[in-house]
């Protein structure tokens, strides 16, 4: 064993970077395929509530998970987890405080037409919702708590393009959202700029009769393609980009470093297309109600929050074997190189006891005067105090001889 002590000439510095493509299926986010074998989408039903006449209460997720095969399974992998929210501006007053929530459905001139809705607030000031309606305080909350995390204020909103000062008008304004998480294993450290895309129905097939039936048959491109020339960076370091359709409309935002996707409900979905089926309801003795109405309002406040994730997952990204969503993950990878050398006059020799005989001699050479020689295998690092940090071994012993100037080099990636 030869010691040796590293100059700083002796190590390198250095960072690179690896680039994973992720495609997640669309039968895997539809959560069957046609024969509904397969069982990939997972719900959480943790929400409860009873109906109006006490009895079969109305359960619930608050979001649902994509698995890359059948969830029960153990070398299944969580992909990305599917939820909703909506943004509603509390207007406070002394007399009168209330919620105003917007709703944009298209006008004859294919202009935007907002239609806000107002609900009154109780003592604690939350907000009051008819009958009619389901887990709307619990969307209004979940579209708080991304704003708090991603924009670090829970009583603001998402804008597509982002604008950090909050000045865009109610067309660029995301009230309702469809909210896609990926997994920190497929995000890594960040996703790529540039290298997200999407393929989502607009509308569903018509003449369904079942809100999980009536897959869409034209799927429209979203991506954020043009991402890099507009790249925005939060006040909390964060850089968000803009997801655009095939014709430059801006659909939603994606936050790389979070590997979250915020979509645009309004501008991804038909909003006046007529939905007829089955969803929950807190009116009905069965907890079950009769729908048949347009996407925007009435679906989207009527449904419970596993209503309308599984009428999306279900039907708007095909259930074919085919890419519904596609992206590049990045990892950074810290590297020091160490450079170990071994003048021809230095680790010619070994400690091992068997290196030589009884009578001192050495075992690996014949005639006297022949040189010696050596294997070197393996390679310690220390700290100044003689702890050993790390072990590097060789990928075939290294012949070591007084005719061999050695040079080996570590590398410690982290």
């Amino acid at each position: 064993m030869s010691f040796y002590e590293f100059n700083e000439e002796d190590k390198v510095n250095k960072k690179s970077q690896i680039r994973q493509l992720v495609d997640i299926l669309a039968v895997d986010i539809a959560g069957k395929d046609a024969t509904a074998t397969t069982n990939t989408r997972k719900k959480y039903e943790v929400f409860v509530t009873a109906s109006e006449n006490g009895t079969n209460p109305v359960t619930s997720s608050l979001f649902q998970t994509v698995f890359d095969q059948d969830y029960r399974l153990q070398t299944s992998n969580e992909m990305l987890d599917l939820t909703i929210g909506t943004y509603a501006k509390y207007n406070p007053a002394t007399t009168n405080a209330n919620y105003t929530i917007n709703f944009a459905n298209q006008g004859a001139n294919n202009d935007s037409v907002i239609t806000p809705i107002t609900v009154d607030v109780d003592s604690s000031n939350k907000p009051l919702f008819n009958a009619d309606t389901l887990m709307m305080r619990e969307k209004i909350n979940i579209y708080k708590q991304y704003a708090q995390i991603l924009l670090g204020d829970a009583t603001s909103y998402f804008t597509s393009p982002y604008d950090d000062d909050v000045s865009n008008d109610d067309d660029d304004r995301i009230n309702h959202a469809l909210f896609i998480n990926i997994k920190r294993l497929f995000t890594r450290d960040t996703l790529d700029v540039g290298k997200f895309s999407m393929k989502i129905g607009k509308e569903a097939v018509a003449s369904a009769t079942s809100l999980s039936d009536g897959v869409s048959t034209t799927l429209e491109l979203i991506s954020d393609a043009n991402a890099s020339s507009s790249l925005t960076v939060t006040p909390f370091g964060a850089s968000v980009g803009t997801i655009t359709n095939s014709t430059g409309t801006s659909v939603g935002i994606v936050f790389y470093e979070q590997g979250i996707i915020v979509l645009n409900a309004e501008k991804v979905f038909k909003t006046d297309q007529t939905l007829q089926g089955e969803i929950s309801s807190v009116s009905e003795a069965n907890s079950v109600g009769t729908f048949n109405n347009n996407f925007f309002p009435d679906f989207w406040v009527s449904g419970s929050i596993d209503n309308v994730l599984d009428h999306i997952a279900s039907t708007r990204f095909g259930r074919a074997n085919t890419s519904a969503m596609g992206l590049i993950n990045k990892t950074t990878i810290n590297s020091t190189i160490y450079f170990c050398r071994v003048s021809p006059n230095d680790a010619n020799f070994s400690t091992n006891p068997t290196f030589t005989d009884g009578s001192g001699s050495l075992r690996c050479i014949q005639d006297k005067g022949d040189d010696p020689f050596s294997y070197v295998t393996t390679i310690g690092l220390y700290d100044m105090i003689g702890n050993m940090l790390a072990v590097a071994k060789t990928s075939r012993p290294i012949e070591k001889n007084p005719e061999v100037d050695l040079s080996v080099s570590v590398r410690i990636d982290y």
